[in-house]
């Protein structure tokens, strides 16, 4: 297996930092990461690396605002000036069409982890009957009050500050409760991980747990009112295999509530192939969980049932 970074740009001349995982002999299948908020795509690493063992070419973006794409820390926490959730969207696409390009032939399949699910969530909608199959990890479905009061607050501040403030306020309000279930705790991101170190990596790295702008906030919030509207649902492919996954005690999902809520809807909407598995104990990054080898495992599995093996 050979890693190597290349660069792609945007229509709007953003340079996308594209990581990729390229096994030795010829891939069966393209695996597409889309990352989470607040984070990086290099910190999937391990998965990918697992992946390539078992004949996939990995292709894992940094988002806009995050790692190599940012560049730097005065740059992370903002995606665009206008429209920076579609933007993102279509960044993923564009990395898709990418590996197609380099890689003709080899069906596609996605990996998309919290605000990456949420845009892997708006990709399906959009390009979903191109995929061979797609993994949405530590996710939430529709939470409309919630949601409705988050989108106000956060065009608010970018109304009174600015959009490129970066608000405690906003960073608070989603965060802040997510320890509730975790008396003791040494750490406020104890809620991504049972595991201890791996918690403190994150906590030790500039390019993680940063806070975020008022802009991103803004778009988080119309991106997650977008995902679950009437018609949005309606351009669901009905029949792109879906595997629905994540600890039971997340908070992002209420503790898995509305990804529950979300598998029912995406049946209801005609999806044939609609799977939920679920970690009883597991916390929100399930690829850094104290059974991340059960899980990885077990995504891949899932995943090559659609895809073969090399």
């Amino acid at each position: 297996m050979t890693k190597d970074t290349v660069f792609l740009k945007t229509d709007d001349g953003e340079q996308i930092a594209v990581h990729r995982w390229i096994p030795a002999s010829q891939p069966a299948a393209i695996l597409q990461i889309s990352h989470g908020m607040a984070e990086f795509a290099v910190r999937y690493d391990e998965f990918a690396a697992l992946a390539a063992s078992k004949g996939f070419v990995v292709y894992a973006s940094d988002h806009r605002g995050h790692g190599e794409t940012a560049g730097s820390l005065d740059r992370l926490g903002f995606l665009a000036e206008q429209d920076g959730f579609a933007k993102v969207v279509s960044d993923l696409r564009a990395v898709t069409e990418q590996a197609i390009a380099a890689f003709p032939g080899k069906p596609v399949v996605l990996f998309a982890h919290s605000f990456g699910s949420f845009v892997g969530q708006r990709y399906i909608q959009l390009w979903g009957d191109t995929l061979a199959a797609c993994v949405l990890s530590g996710t939430k479905g529709p939470d409309p009050v919630m949601v409705g009061l988050g989108r106000a607050l956060a065009h608010l501040v970018a109304l009174v500050r600015g959009k490129r403030h970066r608000s405690m306020l906003l960073h608070n309000t989603a965060f802040g409760s997510y320890n509730a279930r975790i008396p003791g705790s040494k750490s406020a991101n104890a809620w991504l991980s049972r595991d201890a170190a791996e918690v403190e990596k994150y906590d030790a790295s500039p390019w993680c747990g940063f806070v975020c702008t008022a802009g991103f906030f803004c778009d988080l919030m119309d991106g997650l009112s977008l995902i679950h509207r009437s018609d949005s649902l309606a351009a669901l492919p009905k029949k792109l295999p879906v595997l629905i996954t994540g600890g039971t005690d997340d908070p992002v999902s209420a503790y898995s509530k509305t990804v529950r809520k979300l598998a029912r809807i995406y049946a209801s909407r005609g999806m044939s192939n609609v799977d939920l598995k679920l970690y009883k104990g597991g916390r929100h990054e399930m690829m850094n969980e104290t059974n991340r080898e059960e899980f990885m495992n077990d995504v891949l599995s899932w995943l090559q049932q659609f895809v073969g093996k090399a």
